[in-house]
C-alpha cells in the first residue's frame, strides 16, 4: 500500500496531467455514430485515454484532476488537438464530435481561436465538428453552457447536447440552446425493450426532435433488443458497444450485423406512395460549356434572383454554376484579366448534385443536407435517363420533405408509430387504380377487452406493442404494408406471394410469446366477458382474416372493408390461433 500511495496523492497526480498535457501523452480512440435509415457510418465521437502506465490512464480520473487543478482547458486544448490530428491521419468519413466542459471558458487557461488553428493545420473543415456540451451543470451555470453553444455556432461548428435527460435542466436546456444534435442519455436507453416508461420518454424526446429539427442520436445500446426496440420507435441515429466499441483505429464499414438488423426497418406508408424529384423539378436557362466566364458574371449581376445556373452540353448536364462561389472569384484583384476569356466549365461548382428524376425527394435531403460542405443555396439538376431536364430548388425539396414528414405525423397511431386508416385507404386505392393482386389481412386479438380489464391498460399496450413488432419483422417491407386502425385491430396487404406462409409464420410468433403477457406465466386468469359473465380466460391468442379482392370488379378501399369485415368475423368465430382464408372475392352488390 505504502508503493502506491505517492502515485495517488493528488500533487503527484497533477505534476502527471502536467506531463501528459505538455507532451500530448493522450490516445484518442473513436466510436462511430450511426444512419438507421440507409444504414451508415455518418460520424465519430472522440474519446480519450491516458497511457496505459499512468495512474491518469482512466478518462474519469483524467478530466477530475484536470477540474480540480483549475487545468480543464489546457487538457480539452491537448484532447482536441490530438483528436483531430488523428482523425485527419486516419481520414475518417463523416463528422468528429468533440467533447467540451462549458466550465472550461472560465478556466484561466482558456485561448479563442485555438481549434480554428488546430483544424487550419490539420486541414479539416470547421462543418465537419460537433461539440458535444453537457447539460449536467446546475441551473445556476446555465449561462456558461449558452455561452459555449453561442460561441461555436458563430464560428460554425455545429453542437450537441449531450446526455439529454441526465442534467439539472433537461428541456429548458434544449429549447434555449437549440443545438444541431441532441445525445438521448444512456440511463433511458438502458433496458428501452422491457420498460414502457423509457420508452415514452424517448418516444417524447423524438417527437419533439422531429418537430423542431434537430437530429436525435441515442447513446449507450449494448444489446440487440435496445436496439431493434429504438429501431422500430423511429430512432434515425445510434451509438453504442452493440455497434462498435471505441477504438484507435477504427472501421469505416458497418458491423454486418448492423446492416442486417437495420435492413429490416419498420414500414413506413409513405415508401408506397413516395414523391419523387418529377414533382419539383422546374425549367431554367441553362448555358454551354464554351460559354465565357464573363458573359456568366454579367448574367447574374443582371438578374439577382438567379442563384445557380446549370451546364449543359446537348441534353449532358455537366454541373451547377453558384452565383455566389463565381463572383466572389471575379471580385478579387485582377480576376477579370485572369478569368474573364475562360470556359465556364472550369467555374464549375465542386458541390454540383445531379440527380434522376425518379429519385426519391428522401434521398435526396439526405443527399444535401448529410454534407457538411454542402451548400444549400446551390441548387440541383435534374436528368432523366442522362438527359437534362431541369433544376430542382433546395427550398422546394426542404418543403415538400417537411409536409411529408407532418403528414406521416398526423396519419400515424400514437402508441405504434404504425400508419392508420388513411395511409391504408390510399395503399388500397391505389392497388386497386393499378390493378395489381394482393391480398389483405385482419389480424384481431381475441378476448383482448377481458385481457385489459383483468390487468389494466399498461399490460394492453404492451402487448400491442408486442403485436406490432411482430407484424413490422414478418412482412416484406418492399412490397407489404402494415396499419394500426385502432385498439388491438391491425391490417396487413401483401403484395408478395409467399403471405400465407408469413401469416402462419405470425401466428406461431404470437403463440410463442403469450403466456409471458400473464402475471408470473399462469396459464390462467378470471375476467369478464362481454356479457358481463365472470369466468376464466386462457393466454391470448390471434385471429387472422384474409381475403383476395377482384381487382377487375372492386373499385374502393371502401368494398374491400366489406370483404375485410366478414374475413375477420369468420376467423374470430373459428376461436384460437387460426388463419381463415374467404373464398369471397366480389363486393357486395349494393357496396360503394
Amino acid at each position: 500500500m505504502s508503493l502506491q500511495s505517492p502515485v495517488l496523492n493528488p500533487i503527484t497526480l497533477q505534476q502527471e496531467l502536467r506531463r501528459l498535457i505538455e507532451f500530448k501523452l493522450l490516445t484518442p480512440v473513436f466510436q462511430p455514430i450511426i444512419a438507421l435509415e440507409n444504414p451508415r457510418i455518418i460520424g465519430y465521437e472522440a474519446l480519450i485515454r491516458g497511457p496505459q502506465d499512468s495512474p491518469l490512464h482512466r478518462p474519469d480520473l483524467l478530466f477530475s484532476i484536470a477540474r480540480e487543478s483549475r487545468l480543464l482547458a489546457s487538457l480539452e486544448f491537448a484532447c482536441r488537438e490530438v483528436s483531430c490530428e488523428r482523425f485527419a491521419e486516419l481520414e475518417l468519413p463523416g463528422k468528429l464530435f468533440l467533447n467540451m466542459s462549458p466550465i472550461s471558458f472560465t478556466d484561466s487557461q482558456y485561448r479563442d481561436g485555438v481549434t480554428r488553428e488546430i483544424l487550419q493545420r490539420v486541414g479539416l473543415d470547421a462543418e465537419r465538428v460537433v461539440f458535444e456540451l453537457t447539460e449536467s451543470q446546475p441551473l445556476d451555470e446555465l449561462d456558461l453552457l449558452r455561452a459555449a453553444s453561442d460561441h461555436f455556432q458563430r464560428q460554425g461548428f455545429a453542437v450537441a447536447l449531450d446526455d439529454l435527460g441526465a442534467g439539472y435542466a433537461g428541456l429548458r436546456v434544449w429549447s434555449e440552446l437549440c443545438p444541431d444534435y441532441v445525445k438521448i442519455d444512456r440511463h433511458f436507453i438502458s433496458g428501452i425493450d422491457k420498460d414502457p416508461v423509457k420508452r415514452e420518454f424517448v418516444r417524447a424526446m423524438l417527437d419533439i426532435a422531429h418537430r423542431i429539427g434537430h437530429k436525435a442520436i441515442a447513446e449507450g445500446i449494448e444489446t440487440a433488443a435496445e436496439f431493434n426496440t429504438l429501431m422500430a420507435m423511429g430512432v434515425e441515429y445510434a451509438q453504442g458497444y452493440f455497434i462498435a466499441h471505441p477504438h484507435a483505429n477504427p472501421s469505416t464499414v458497418l458491423p454486418e450485423k448492423i446492416t442486417q438488423l437495420a435492413g429490416i426497418s419498420r414500414p413506413r406508408y409513405q415508401d408506397h406512395f413516395t414523391r419523387t424529384v418529377s414533382e419539383i423539378v422546374t425549367d431554367s436557362v441553362s448555358i454551354r460549356s464554351t460559354e465565357s466566364a464573363e458573359n456568366v458574371v454579367k448574367m447574374f449581376r443582371a438578374d439577382v434572383r438567379l442563384s445557380c445556373v446549370p451546364v449543359v452540353d446537348g441534353e449532358t448536364p455537366l454541373g451547377m454554376v453558384s452565383r455566389a462561389e463565381l463572383l466572389n472569384i471575379f471580385s478579387r484583384r485582377f480576376a477579370h484579366e485572369l478569368h474573364a476569356e475562360k470556359p465556364i466549365k472550369d467555374f464549375i461548382s465542386p458541390l454540383s448534385i445531379i440527380v434522376d428524376i425518379n429519385t426519391e425527394l428522401k434521398a435526396v435531403g439526405q443527399i444535401i443536407s448529410e454534407d457538411p460542405q454542402q451548400n444549400l443555396s446551390v441548387d440541383f439538376i435534374v436528368c432523366e435517363q442522362q438527359s437534362y431536364r431541369g433544376v430542382g430548388k433546395v427550398r422546394d425539396l426542404l418543403r415538400a420533405i417537411t409536409e411529408e414528414k407532418l403528414r406521416a405525423a398526423r396519419h400515424s397511431n400514437p402508441l405504434t408509430q404504425l400508419p392508420g386508416n388513411v395511409p391504408l385507404y390510399e395503399c388500397v386505392d391505389h392497388l386497386l387504380l393499378t390493378q395489381k393482386e394482393f391480398v389483405v389481412a385482419y389480424c384481431d386479438i381475441n378476448h383482448f377487452k377481458p385481457f385489459n380489464d383483468a390487468f389494466g391498460y399498461s399490460a394492453g399496450d404492451e402487448v400491442i406493442l408486442q403485436l406490432g413488432k411482430i407484424l413490422s419483422e414478418s412482412i416484406d417491407e418492399r412490397c407489404d404494408f402494415v396499419g394500426h386502425v385502432g385498439g388491438d385491430d391491425f391490417i396487413l396487404v401483401f403484395c408478395s406471394t409467399d403471405w400465407q406462409e408469413r401469416c402462419e409464420q405470425i401466428l406461431h410468433k404470437f403463440k410463442s410469446v403469450s403466456h409471458q403477457f400473464l402475471p408470473g406465466n399462469s396459464p390462467e386468469y378470471w375476467s369478464f366477458d362481454r356479457q358481463g359473465q365472470r369466468q376464466k380466460f386462457g393466454a391470448l391468442t390471434l385471429a387472422i382474416g384474409c381475403v383476395t379482392p377482384d381487382v377487375n370488379l372492386c373499385k374502393t378501399h371502401h368494398q374491400v372493408s366489406q370483404l375485410l369485415a366478414e374475413a375477420k368475423h369468420s376467423a374470430k368465430m373459428q376461436g384460437g390461433n387460426q388463419l381463415f382464408q374467404s373464398r369471397r372475392r366480389n363486393p357486395p352488390v349494393d357496396a360503394n
